[in-house]
Parts: structure tokens; C-alpha cells; sequence
């Protein structure tokens, strides 16, 4: 396994990439959705989303200058859903939420 990573940060001319394969499961694709919460309804779209098991990265920015109490609830309703899934959910920065089903 160390001798794939040298070789990732080696420079070759022979190779642009290296694949190294996984001792365990198959890789799992999972679909990913960038969506934006506009008003407290819009949680039931990334909801929707995430129990389709997509990995939403939604904006949040716009609704947090203009309503952060909808956006408290919004939040809290995905929050809820995600705990009841087993799923996760992280804010990043000031403008974007990333919530992930289980996997």
C-alpha cells in the first residue's frame, strides 16, 4: 500500500494517474445534488434528495441574510430526518450545508 502512494506523488511522464484498488467492498457510487434553500419548503426537496440517497450540498446563504429564523427551522426539520436515517449532516463555511445519507 505505501509503494501505490509513492508512486502517486511521484512525477512519471508514463502515467498521468494511478489506480489503487480497495482490499474491501466494491467502490459505491453515490449520486451528489447541489440544491439551494430558498424557504423552509425547500427542506422537504434536500429531504427527499437525501432519502434517495444522494449527497446534497445545499446554499444556505441567501435565506441566512434574509430570514435565519426559517433557516433555523429548515435546518432543524433536516437535522430530525438525518438523525432518524443515520445519516449526517455538516455545515461549511457561512454558505453551504452537505448532508449525506448513511452509506
Amino acid at each position: 500500500m505505501l509503494d501505490d502512494l509513492k508512486s502517486i506523488f511521484k512525477s512519471s511522464s508514463e502515467e498521468e494517474y494511478a489506480e489503487l484498488e480497495f482490499a474491501g467492498e466494491e467502490a459505491k457510487h453515490v449520486p451528489i445534488v447541489i440544491d439551494k434553500i430558498e424557504n423552509f419548503t425547500c427542506a422537504d426537496r434536500i429531504i427527499r434528495h437525501v432519502r434517495e440517497g444522494k449527497i446534497v450540498f445545499a446554499r444556505i446563504k441567501d435565506i441566512k441574510n434574509t430570514n435565519s429564523d426559517e433557516l433555523r427551522r429548515a435546518v432543524q426539520k433536516i437535522k430530525n430526518v438525518c438523525i432518524s436515517i443515520d445519516g449526517d449532516m455538516v455545515g461549511v463555511g457561512d454558505e453551504w450545508l452537505v448532508i449525506a445519507p448513511s452509506l
